[in-house]
């Protein structure tokens, strides 16, 4: 028996995404979703969570978009003066690489901040990942893990995808084209750096932002593993180009939004073609 969850990042980031977080957990195949606690519809987001019980919640750990959920003088390097987030990928990456000592301490305040938030809703986090994977760069791995440990978090989302497996699956140009090739490369390099075991196997920054029914279907897991987390990024942009002031992230805009939604409504798309495979709800 092999455990599937299909989990819909960026929950709480916008009305469109909780709609469709709404949609794909009542109506379709979605059974997982990682909460933003810091985001104008993080509350729109947790009644969600509590009207469709079959979804489990997860952290989605935001360093890079909106504000800080610790105060602004804790955290100087990640937030200007208002506590709003300064900093992307690449820079917290080197911030951590330049300034180690005083990173780790903001980091660690920010990350039990965040956790913090979701427990005072009643929500204890089944898994964590990060908003552009920011739980991949080495520090904040290391104290996102130790986190996980003392708030009895059962696991943290690493990048552990198979390249070639995805290729043989999916087709050879999976991720040339969109770019994903990169990003997985950066991504990978991490995941040998850290040198952790996971029990799920991840699918798919190859095709992140860009699952579709087709490449649901064509999905395989690889021998060895009897679980697969399947990110996915579901959304409702016609809804959320009305409200453009509460939106941080203009990513959320994207028709590849609506097509992901498209994809974890269908529910025949993996039946078929996987087997004995258990989703929660669904079975």
């Amino acid at each position: 028996m092999v455990e599937i969850i299909v989990n819909a990042d960026d929950f709480g980031i916008s009305k469109g995404v909780n709609y469709a977080v709404f949609k794909g957990g009542m109506f379709g195949i979605l059974n997982s979703a990682s909460l933003m606690v810091n985001q104008k519809y993080t509350e729109d987001a947790i009644r969600i969570s509590k009207a469709v019980p079959q979804l489990k919640i997860g952290l989605h750990l935001n360093f890079t978009n909106g504000y800080s959920t610790a105060s602004a003088e804790k955290v100087p390097l990640l937030t200007d003066g208002n506590g709003k987030f300064v900093n992307g990928f690449i820079k917290l990456l080197l911030l951590t690489l330049l300034q180690p000592r005083k990173m780790k301490y903001q980091i660690w305040r920010e990350v039990e901040a965040q956790i913090l938030e979701m427990k005072k809703y009643q929500l204890s986090p089944v898994h964590v990942d990060g908003h552009r994977h920011i739980q991949m760069i080495p520090l904040f791995y290391k104290i996102v893990a130790k986190n996980c440990k003392k708030y009895k978090i059962p696991r943290i989302r690493l990048v552990n995808e198979d390249i070639f497996h995805t290729w043989k699956t999916q087709g050879v140009f999976a991720g040339i084209k969109n770019g994903g090739i990169i990003k997985y490369m950066v991504l990978k390099i991490m995941t040998l750096y850290l040198k952790q075991v996971a029990p799920v196997y991840f699918f798919s920054i190859l095709f992140s932002c860009r699952i579709t029914p087709e490449c649901m279907r064509k999905i395989r897991i690889p021998k060895k593993w009897n679980a697969i987390e399947i990110m996915v990024h579901p959304g409702m942009p016609e809804v959320d180009k009305k409200d453009l002031y509460g939106i941080s992230d203009k990513n959320i805009l994207s028709s590849n939004r609506q097509r992901e939604l498209e994809a974890v409504l269908d529910k025949n798309c993996l039946w078929k073609h996987i087997g004995v495979w258990r989703i929660f709800g669904l079975a």
